[in-house]
């Protein structure tokens, strides 16, 4: 697999594994990711993984991008021989459509389907964490199928619920916070993704995720053990 590097301004270098949306180059900037952060260079500052780029952000006072990238060919060239990690696959609770997925018909009308077919091909297969971005813990996940790839909204909506499901085109990924979105909703998770005062998630972009269709009633009764907080998420055997 062939690789570029290019400078970011003055302070930052991005990596470039790939030029398309690929499961495999992905993964490939994670463990990229992971070798870097290991390594623990003492100028670096942060890492941003992307679809195919991952960016390193350094310290221009304690280095430049010329010695870094010296550092960083190495690790580099290490990640693109190694093997890939095996991903987690978290199982996720969804109750679709109804007051909890409001787009879900115009989805299916959309695939001149019906509504159960979109929830049975949503269901139907994992779907790899590209990265995390947008929101704090929001996750960017693909790939939905041909049929359910509605585009966005074209007026976002003003407030969508903290665990709402979504697509946009081809990805699928849910809202761990209130807030504004254009995706289309097509459920809701009664997981918490996102807690202030433990902000790293349990997922992490390069796992899976594999959602699960429940009931109303399913919904509530996980609900209520997620506020007396004795939910685990779970992982798919």
């Amino acid at each position: 697999m062939d690789y570029q590097l290019f400078d970011y301004g003055d302070q930052a270098i991005v990596i470039e594994l790939g030029k398309v949306i690929n499961p495999e180059i992905n993964r490939r900037v994670q463990l990229l990711g992971q070798l870097i952060m290991k390594a623990k260079i003492p100028a670096i500052e942060t890492i941003i993984p992307a679809y195919a780029t991952l960016t390193v952000t350094f310290n221009g006072q304690i280095t430049n991008g010329k010695m870094l990238r010296q550092r960083l060919v190495p690790i580099i060239e290490s990640s693109l021989s190694g093997d890939l990690p095996v991903a987690k696959t978290w199982l996720i609770p969804v109750a679709y459509g109804g007051e909890y997925g409001p787009d879900l018909r115009d989805v299916a009308d959309y695939g001149g389907i019906t509504p159960t077919e979109v929830i049975r091909l949503h269901t139907a297969q994992k779907y790899l964490i590209y990265f995390l971005g947008f929101l704090p813990g929001f996750a960017y996940m693909g790939t939905v199928p041909d049929q359910i790839a509605m585009p966005r909204l074209a007026s976002p909506r003003l407030k969508i619920p903290a665990g709402s499901i979504g697509i946009a085109g081809q990805q699928t990924g849910f809202y761990p916070v209130t807030s504004p979105g254009g995706w289309r909703i097509i459920g809701q998770t009664p997981l918490k993704l996102y807690q202030p005062e433990n902000p790293v998630s349990f997922y992490q972009a390069g796992d899976q995720i594999q959602f699960e269709a429940v009931t109303p009633a399913e919904f509530k009764a996980i609900q209520l053990t997620v506020q007396a907080k004795t939910y685990q998420p779970r992982e798919a055997e």
